[in-house]
């Protein structure tokens, strides 16, 4: 899985640099952007974020008590998952949505192609 970082020139709208780095494991990519971001380029402080993750999908109406750990449980019938992560507002409460990054496209297109056409609960 390659993970797409784009650093990004944020000073000024007038020139902006933008550069891709792909790494192996997310691992990587998270330790490369601990290393540059932040870090002044002529002058000026570069910023790192990640690009959209292109085999994650977005979940909604998911229950307060679903953990990341359920999450991913529950989506692992479609492929091996990278990270499932339950979102949670400013006091840690659950929002109801979540997302699931699989580590393969192909894999997050079978769970949206099967749950599309019908139903999935999960259940604990």
């Amino acid at each position: 899985m390659y993970v797409l970082i784009l650093l990004e020139n944020v000073s000024t709208t007038a020139a902006l640099i933008f550069v891709c780095v792909l790494k192996d494991t997310r691992h990587h990519a998270e330790n490369a952007r601990a290393a540059v971001d932040g870090q002044m380029f002529r002058g000026r402080p570069l910023r790192v974020r990640f690009a959209a993750h292109g085999a994650a999908l977005r979940v909604k109406y998911l229950s307060s008590q679903v953990s990341n750990e359920m999450l991913a449980e529950a989506f692992s019938i479609f492929g091996e998952i990278e990270r499932a992560v339950v979102a949670v507002d400013d006091r840690g409460k659950p929002t109801g949505e979540g997302i699931v990054e699989f580590s393969r496209k192909p894999n997050a297109m079978t769970a949206l192609k099967r749950i599309s056409e019908g139903v999935f609960l999960m259940t604990s």
